[in-house]
C-alpha cells in the first residue's frame, strides 16, 4: 500500500497574491502545488491547465477555481503574454473550469477589493460549455472518484494497455496515475475530516486507506498537520461546507 512518504514528504507550497499578473509568453509551469484556494480569472492569452479538475484549456473570459491543497501544471498556448486575474477562494469543493461575462468589471473591483471582487466572482460563474472527454479525462475523473479502482481492469474494458495508459497519463498530468489517485484520496479524506463528524477511522475506510494510520500518515505529509490537528485547528473548512451548501448553481453558458 502506497503511502506519501519521503521523498514527498515535504510539499512546496506556493503561494498566490491576489491581483492582476501579465506573464511572459510561452511560460509553462511544472506542476506545483497551493495551501491556500484562490480563482484565476482569464484576461488575455491562453493556456492548458492540468489538474485534479482534470485538463482545462483556458482563454479570455474563463474562470479557474482551485480549493486548498491543489496540485496542477499549466501549459502555455498562446503567442502573446498571458494576463490573468487572481482572487482568494474559500470554496474547496467548487472547482474546476467556468465562465465570467465581464472579467474586465471584476479587475476594476478587486483594484478596490479583491475580497468583494471574490464574492461577486462566485455570483457571475457560468458553466462552460459542455465538452466530449476524451479517454485520459475519463481516467482522471475515475481516479478522483473511486476508491476502489483498478487500471488494469478500467483498461481491460476499453482494450487498452494499462501500461501505455500510465505512460500517457504521466506525460500529460504531470505525476503517475498511482501518485495522482493517492493524492486525489489523501485530499478528499482531508475534506470529510473538516466537513464531517464522522470518526476518523470511518472517514479512512470509506476513502479506501488500510487503516486510520495510513490515512493519518497521508494527510499529514499532504498538509502539513495531521487529520486529529486539522480537527481541533480553526479553520474556514465548516464555512467551505456552508458556502457550498448555500452556493448557486452555476449557470450555463450558451
Amino acid at each position: 500500500m502506497e503511502t506519501l512518504v519521503e521523498p514527498f514528504a515535504r510539499y512546496e507550497f506556493r503561494s498566490v497574491v491576489p491581483g492582476v499578473e501579465t506573464l511572459p509568453p510561452r511560460m509553462s509551469q511544472p506542476r506545483h502545488h497551493h495551501r491556500e484556494g484562490y480563482a484565476t480569472v482569464v484576461l488575455a492569452g491562453s493556456f492548458t491547465e492540468v489538474s485534479f479538475a482534470g485538463r482545462m484549456e483556458a482563454e479570455p473570459g474563463d474562470v479557474l477555481l482551485h480549493g486548498r491543497f491543489d496540485c496542477h501544471l499549466d501549459i502555455a498556448r498562446s503567442r502573446g503574454a498571458l494576463q490573468i486575474l487572481r482572487l482568494p477562494w474559500q470554496n474547496d469543493v467548487l472547482e474546476g473550469k467556468f465562465r465570467v461575462r465581464d472579467p474586465d468589471a471584476l479587475v476594476r473591483l478587486a483594484e478596490v477589493d479583491t475580497e468583494l471582487a471574490a464574492s461577486q466572482l462566485h455570483e457571475e460563474l457560468r458553466s462552460p460549455p459542455l465538452r466530449d472527454p476524451q479517454w485520459i479525462d475519463e481516467l482522471a475523473s475515475a481516479l478522483t472518484g473511486n476508491s476502489g479502482f483498478r487500471l488494469q481492469e478500467w483498461a481491460d474494458r476499453r482494450g487498452l494497455r494499462a501500461d501505455v495508459l500510465s505512460r500517457v497519463f504521466t506525460r500529460e498530468f504531470g505525476v503517475s496515475a498511482k501518485r495522482f489517485r493517492l493524492e486525489s484520496r489523501t485530499r478528499l479524506a482531508w475534506r470529510e475530516v473538516l466537513g464531517s463528524v464522522r470518526s476518523l477511522t470511518e472517514i479512512a475506510v470509506q476513502a479506501g486507506f488500510s487503516d486510520l494510520a495510513h490515512m493519518s500518515r497521508s494527510i499529514h505529509v499532504f498538509t502539513g498537520r495531521p487529520p486529529t490537528a486539522w480537527r481541533t485547528r480553526p479553520v474556514h473548512g465548516a464555512a467551505s461546507a456552508q458556502m457550498r451548501s448555500s452556493a448557486p448553481q452555476a449557470r450555463r453558458a450558451h
